[in-house]
């Protein structure tokens, strides 16, 4: 019975240290410039705004009508898998909303490209209650483009805010 209680010890103590390695290590600061940039516009983020008007119903919508000073940041379901934007999200607190794509009851009034934000419809700046979609690159990942959204979103006076609360 000894022998058999062994092997799971050592099983439960590689877990523990297993575990214990994969928290340590987004402890440390980061240094990379893009992701520091996001830090300053993430200050003011709006964790519980409340709505000053709602668009009900089943549609969905790429903009909410609000005199907040916010932007929504989504994502598709593929950006659980990214650590480097994970940690940026952990740091900054960002507010996000990831949608199974088929599932959306928002769509996005601008997204990122390479050469920056497409927008749809006028005008082609960010507004209060844009709903920002943020897709992947090959240089910077999702993370880098966050930070470059936000920092464009600092320019403009805007800060994220939780879609949920708006909806």
């Amino acid at each position: 019975m000894r022998r058999g209680a062994r092997p799971a010890h050592r099983a439960a103590r590689a877990l523990a240290l297993a575990s214990a390695a994969l928290l340590l290590t987004g402890c440390a600061q980061s240094v990379d410039p893009i992701e520091r940039l996001g830090k300053k516009a993430a200050q003011t983020v709006r964790h519980s705004a409340r709505p000053l008007s709602v668009r009900t119903g089943t549609r969905a919508v790429d903009h909410v009508a609000t005199t907040d000073r916010v932007v929504f940041l989504t994502y598709d379901e593929e950006a659980v898998r990214d650590r480097r934007l994970a940690t940026l999200i952990g740091e900054l607190h960002l507010p996000v909303t990831v949608f199974t794509h088929a599932e959306a009851p928002a769509h996005w009034r601008a997204r990122t490209t390479r050469h920056g934000l497409a927008y749809r419809g006028t005008p082609e700046h960010l507004t209060p209650g844009d709903i920002i979609r943020i897709t992947p690159d090959g240089e910077g990942g999702l993370a880098g483009r966050t930070a470059r959204v936000l920092k464009e979103a600092r320019e403009r006076g805007l800060t994220p805010g939780k879609l949920t609360d708006y909806l």
